[in-house]
């Protein structure tokens, strides 16, 4: 048992999720240095109690430590301090612990708890029952509390000792049964281990209980509110009878628990940036505490806490409590004391039949089924380690037995058990190892059905001799990492080798990845599958139903019919298909290869799949020799391709560069490095377009080789008005706007000109980079400076831009008549500087006019007054209506 966090990894009845997130590593090293600590703690504490000076050892835990205030206070002894005032906060982050699991945890998926429940309960009731058989009757019988916990902490540092066969998989499963494990232990104590109940005392709890939800429900998170109020409330359940660790689980169930929020996540990067340009203290509050509302304050306290439990309070726990004097007295009681032989049975033998006899049994009358990849002799293996019963044993027992030489003979037998399991399950697992050191692979192994050109999406030569078919999912960060891994393939391999991808959504872990496996699905109808396929992994927090519309809108798919076909599901069977021939080929899990009809056992990186494909090549040993690792570029189709009419090529067939004007900076060679580090690199292809107008999600570019044509107008031609280029960039050109950075949509399209290669980057990673770098940041400023100051020198005077046959024009010219107002009237319909003003100034697509002032601010809809300002009319006029 253990207050640090659980991973909230989760896997399906029929996939499996073979890979913990760094967060939930980072929490197995949390646990496994906590074990450490502890093991140091205990031999500490034995040593102190059996050396020379043993007496000193029962002095200090021993010493008085009061807290008063006028005539009322609290007086105990430092252990009783430990176990009582300490051990709160331990219990406070179980309480949190178990809120979280229950909200976004392993609780949250019911069904697939049958098991790890099942088995947790025998896990709870058959070691009681195995003490109670030594004990019923006897001075020791109330001990019975004892064996029931394990001790997560020092489970998970055994299962690091335990090698290869302790796979993340079974972790997940033993984790998921702790949390259960754990809601028993104390469910047990505060029903059977409470004194004579004082029920005002637990009224004045429970007013505290309230207050700590309405400090909740108003948003309160600071520290000396909360510890107010936690203070108050264990004063209460001190004086109530009622073990006062049992209040600060209550306090911690009423911990919230949620997701990260993408709109506070988004918030806080507004108001930070607005802070760095404006470092007001109010801006810097506001800031803060939007940081502090994205992300709960279950995750936010727990990481602040967890640390100090499982490197200090548990620690000095064990070191108040685990200091036995192993005297001969004392160990000949212990051989044949019910206490110590019931509680050593109870936690070897009990735990290890009541866990692995249940899950073997649940098993067998298919009552749920093992994660995949999990084996019961790992289980089993998992059962005998559970036997390691010590933080809340110890714990148990000092609340069981008042009296000192039961309290000993109970930690004998718990310190005994905890030897005895460690070894028994470590050497479990050796044995497993010997017994089998390569896990050989189960099920089937071939592709089923066979590629077929036909309905799989191929990509490369259809007739190409090699094959490799990846299950992925789309919202899986691991299939994303293997996006990479497959270019390098590509490139390596080049038209010898054709890839295909199936669909294996894994919806109990990802909850949007069925909607986006349609999503890639229904853009594929209308010829665009891979656009949408490298789009949504290189997007993969942007899959709302939502988001993936808009997606679609920056290919320049139908939207209607995009929208249509994802409402009616008309995609769904498909995706399906995929879904039973991953599990006719033995898949389970993402992302899995099949390399030339075989599904791959090895590591799915570079060097391992072009082995096997060299292995597998069915042209012969002739062809299997390993072909020179390329320079590995990813080749990204971001669009379908646009025409580009109307651009002139120069002697040597290159198209002819716009002179630079500063408004698309030139880069220097380590300017591009810098790019590069932050950004990815891709091939472009003629007519692709990176970047199309009025897209809600977009990027930034570098052009490393080829061109890049900027163009205005509808790339797809509406009413006959079709694109216009009005620039073409060359290598060394970054591509994006200040507008941009400010969340504005872009106003023209990228399309490639000459084919190459462009540096990517996403809208967060030029911004870590200009915060870094104040040379670019300065560069990019300068450029939108220079473009701003074109729509300035073109907006000399007051000028409006309409379509004169607007009924909004029509309006504004009669109220502008009316005032006396000069200006100069451009129609986009006849005039390209009108276009490019419209353009410019943000709005292209509009039915309202515009007024652009001489200083180059533009008006739109403006008032009278607006209008009489602009043309510089005297103050005394505005107030005439």
């Amino acid at each position: 048992m253990t207050a640090a966090p659980r991973t909230t990894t989760t896997s399906g009845s029929r996939h499996l999720v073979a890979q913990l997130s760094a967060q939930a590593r980072r929490m197995l090293q949390t646990e496994a240095a906590s074990a450490g600590l502890l093991v140091i703690a205990t031999l500490l504490a034995l040593a102190w109690a059996n050396s020379p000076w043993r007496d000193s050892y029962d002095r200090v835990w021993h010493t008085e430590f009061s807290l008063r205030l006028g005539s009322t206070g609290v007086t105990e002894d430092l252990r009783h301090w430990v176990n009582d005032g300490l051990m709160c906060f331990f219990f406070f982050l179980i309480g949190m612990e178990v809120r979280r699991e229950l909200q976004m945890g392993e609780l949250t998926q019911r069904s697939r708890l049958s098991i790890p429940v099942i088995a947790a309960l025998a896990g709870l009731a058959l070691p009681a029952c195995i003490y109670l058989a030594f004990n019923a009757g006897g001075p020791g019988a109330n001990g019975w509390g004892i064996p029931i916990a394990t001790d997560t902490a020092f489970l998970l540092g055994a299962l690091a000792l335990a090698g290869p066969r302790a796979t993340t998989q079974l972790r997940v499963f033993l984790l998921s049964l702790s949390v259960v494990d754990d809601i028993g232990a104390l469910t047990v104590i505060a029903v059977f281990y409470s004194e004579d109940v004082d029920l005002t005392a637990l009224a004045i709890a429970a007013l505290c209980i309230l207050a700590f939800q309405v400090l909740a429900r108003l948003q309160v998170w600071r520290g000396p509110a909360y510890f107010a109020v936690g203070t108050a409330m264990w004063l209460a359940m001190n004086a109530s009878g009622v073990h006062a660790t049992i209040g600060a689980v209550v306090l911690g169930l009423l911990v919230s628990a949620y997701p990260p929020r993408r709109a506070e996540v988004e918030s806080a990067g507004v108001l930070a940036r607005a802070f760095r340009q404006s470092p007001q203290v109010s801006l810097a509050r506001q800031a803060k505490l939007s940081v502090e509302r994205a992300i709960s304050p279950n995750e936010r306290i727990g990481a602040l806490l967890v640390p100090w439990s499982g490197y200090v309070v548990v620690p000095v726990f064990a070191l108040a409590n685990a200091g036995v004097a192993f005297s001969s007295d004392l160990l000949e009681r212990a051989v044949t004391s019910p206490v110590t032989l019931g509680v050593f049975a109870a936690l070897v033998v009990g735990k290890l039949v009541g866990v692995g006899g249940a899950a073997t049994l649940a098993v067998r009358l298919r009552l749920g089924s093992l994660p995949p990849g999990v084996g019961l002799s790992s289980v089993w293996g998992g059962a005998a380690l559970s036997g390691l019963g010590f933080t809340v044993s110890l714990f148990v027992a000092d609340l069981a037995f008042p009296d000192p030489g039961l309290r000993d003979e109970a930690m004998v037998g718990i310190l005994a058990a905890a030897v005895v399991a460690a070894t028994l399950g470590l050497s479990w697992f050796r044995w497993l190892a010997r017994r089998d050191p390569v896990e050989q692979p189960t099920g089937p192994t071939r592709l089923d059905p066979p590629v077929d050109p036909a309905r799989d999406h191929v990509r490369g030569r259809p007739d190409a001799p090699l094959e490799l078919v990846e299950y992925g999912d789309v919202e899986c960060p691991f299939c994303g990492r293997a996006t990479g891994v497959v270019e390098e393939l590509r490139q390596r391999f080049g038209e010898d080798l054709r890839y295909v991808f199936r669909h294996l959504p894994l919806p109990d872990v990802h909850p949007h990845a069925e909607l986006a496996a349609e999503a890639v699905e229904a853009a594929g109808a209308q010829g665009a599958f891979w656009a949408m396929h490298d789009r949504l992994f290189a997007h993969q927090d942007q899959l709302e139903a939502g988001e993936l519309l808009d997606h679609a809108a920056a290919l320049g798919l139908d939207l209607g019919r995009f929208a249509q076909d994802l409402g009616d599901g008309a995609f769904a069977a498909r995706v399906r298909e995929d879904v039973a021939s991953a599990e006719a080929g033995g898949v389970t899990g993402t992302p899995t290869f099949f390399v030339n009809g075989v599904r791959h056992q090895g590591p799915t990186v570079t060097d391992a799949l072009a082995a096997a494909l060299l292995d597998s090549d069915p042209r012969g040993p002739q062809h299997r020799e390993a072909p020179a690792p390329a320079s590995v570029v990813r080749t990204v189709t971001l669009s379908p391709t646009a025409e580009l009419p109307g651009l002139t090529k120069v002697p040597g067939g290159h198209f002819e560069e716009t002179p630079d004007d500063g408004s698309t900076p030139r880069l220097t060679p380590e300017q591009c490095r810098e790019f590069q580090r932050v950004g990815r690199r891709v091939r472009t292809e003629h007519k692709q377009v990176l970047l199309r107008s009025g897209a809600a999600e977009y990027d930034f570019f570098v052009i490393v080789s080829g061109s890049v044509a900027i163009v205005e107008g509808p790339l797809e031609g509406v009413d006959g008005a079709g694109p216009r280029v009005i620039a073409v960039n060359g290598p060394g050109r970054f591509l994006g706007g200040l507008n941009q950075l400010a969340g504005q949509r872009p106003v023209r399209s990228l399309v490639v000109a000459e084919p190459g290669e462009v540096i990517v980057l996403t809208l967060e990673r030029l911004r870590s980079l200009l915060a870094r770098n104040r040379e670019i940041n300065d560069l990019v400023t300068r450029s939108f400076l220079l473009r701003r100051a074109m729509l300035i020198g073109q907006a000399s005077g007051l000028r409006v831009v309409g379509d004169r046959r607007w009924p909004a024009s029509v309006e504004l010219r009669d109220r502008l008549a009316d005032d006396g107002i000069a200006h100069q009237w451009l129609d986009p319909a006849e005039d390209d500087a009108a276009r490019r003003l419209l353009t410019e100034a943000g709005v292209p697509d509009t039915d309202r006019p515009i007024v652009v002032r001489p200083d180059g601010r533009v008006l739109v809809d403006p008032s009278r007054e607006d209008l009489l300002q602009a043309a510089g009319s005297a103050t005394r006029d505005l107030t005439t209506t």
